[in-house]
């Protein structure tokens, strides 16, 4: 399963800089959309969730008092010829539902296979369709954002359980008070709490930093992986086990011999997980 993942990682890598060698090549023909939806959340249905499962384009997501989700979809198409165009607009659909407190936004196509993704680069479809999501929620929702190519995710205000994977594009999350995972395979990871994460809750990318930053008084058991990169705290952090620390333009510099180390922020507590390969990481407290 793993080996397929990383095969399938590395066939939209390469994907994804066969599109950006042809971007020339793809304004002759286009068209564009914009999609606007807006579901109430019910206080007797559950708790409220949100699903994008995006393949090419942007996802922003703004918390905010109120008991709806505003969807505002902006939909762009390239494609090689009048027939290609014709093609994208018959067959790659934004299907869009709820159920119960449940918000679905899925891009449905040809490359989706009963296994997942299968996107085979645009010179087999002759086309290129983009989804780019700007979308208003309550502040309590639980977010799980998926987005492949061309477009970062932004999240901002929120206070849910979060499940957010990016592939091509950086990750950013501003005045957030959950927990759960985020994960990126090209990109930046950047995170502000205004609470500290209650609950497990990690933080990966394979090319880019990881910058998290959290409120005074951690506590927390962490760990930490990476190859072509250091890591940082402004904090107190007790390495397991206890390697020499040094500091360094004022934040402390904890070294291991091995590519990963474990260690603990004040009285420990969730495990909280960060992994860059090529990139450092770095954790700030708001505090100092």
């Amino acid at each position: 399963m793993k080996r397929s993942l990383c095969l399938t990682l590395a066939l939209f890598a390469v994907a994804a800089t066969a599109q950006r060698n042809r971007d020339r090549d793809w304004w002759q023909y286009g068209d564009h959309e914009t999609i606007r939806q807006t579901y109430t959340i019910s206080s007797g249905s559950g708790p409220a969730k949100l699903l994008v499962d995006n393949i090419s384009g942007f996802i922003h997501v703004t918390g905010g008092a109120g008991s709806q989700v505003k969807v505002s979809v902006e939909r762009s198409t390239r494609a090689e010829s009048n027939e290609a165009l014709a093609a994208a607009k018959r067959d790659v659909k934004l299907d869009m539902s709820q159920q119960g407190n449940s918000v679905r936004l899925y891009e449905d196509g040809p490359f989706r296979s009963r296994d997942g993704v299968n996107y085979r680069g645009d010179n087999y479809y002759g086309y290129r369709v983009a989804f780019d999501y700007d979308i208003q929620v309550p502040t309590d929702i639980e977010l799980v954002l998926k987005t492949i190519n061309n477009g970062d995710i932004v999240v901002k205000r929120t206070s849910g359980a979060f499940d957010v994977h990016g592939l091509n594009g950086g990750i950013e999350m501003q005045e957030v008070s959950g927990y759960g995972t985020v994960y990126t395979l090209n990109g930046k990871v950047n995170v502000s709490f205004t609470k500290n994460p209650v609950k497990d809750s990690e933080f990966h990318t394979l090319n880019g930093t990881v910058d998290v930053h959290f409120q005074p008084g951690l506590d927390a058991d962490l760990h930490f992986h990476t190859l072509n990169g250091g890591v940082y705290a402004d904090f107190d952090v007790t390495a397991i086990p206890t390697p020499g620390s040094e500091k360094s333009n004022g934040m402390f510099v904890y070294r291991s011999s091995r590519r990963q180390m474990d260690g603990r922020a004040g009285k420990g507590g969730p495990q909280l997980s960060f992994n860059s390969l090529n990139g450092s990481i770095r954790l700030y407290s708001k505090g100092i």
